[in-house]
């Protein structure tokens, strides 16, 4: 299953650091993410574009994970001209995991 077939994702950029927020369609599946998708899968899948730590934070009450990514490559949203370090972009590649 891949994570886009229970969950979006909402993203944004400030330079350097990108959040990508991972929200399931049903709350009953946020178990689920929280159990599967880490801080340290988040970061081996996404390596080619977030050279830094990646930092999850729960929020149970929205039911969605919040990925904190810094390092982003090539500069960031700010300065890149390529559209692959844009947090849409992220997140996008995001959803594509294997769950």
């Amino acid at each position: 299953m891949l994570l886009h077939e229970i969950a979006h994702c909402r993203a944004g950029d400030k330079g350097t650091v990108a959040t990508l927020t991972v929200v399931p369609y049903d709350d009953a599946d946020y178990p689920r993410l929280v159990a599967s998708v880490t801080a340290e899968l988040v970061r081996s899948s996404l390596e080619r574009w977030i050279g830094g730590e990646v930092t999850r934070y729960e929020l149970p009450r929205m039911c969605c994970l919040q990925f904190v990514c810094t390092g982003i490559r090539g500069g960031g949203v700010t300065v890149s001209t390529e559209l692959d370090t844009h947090g849409k972009s992220l997140s996008s590649r995001l959803l594509a995991l294997e769950l």
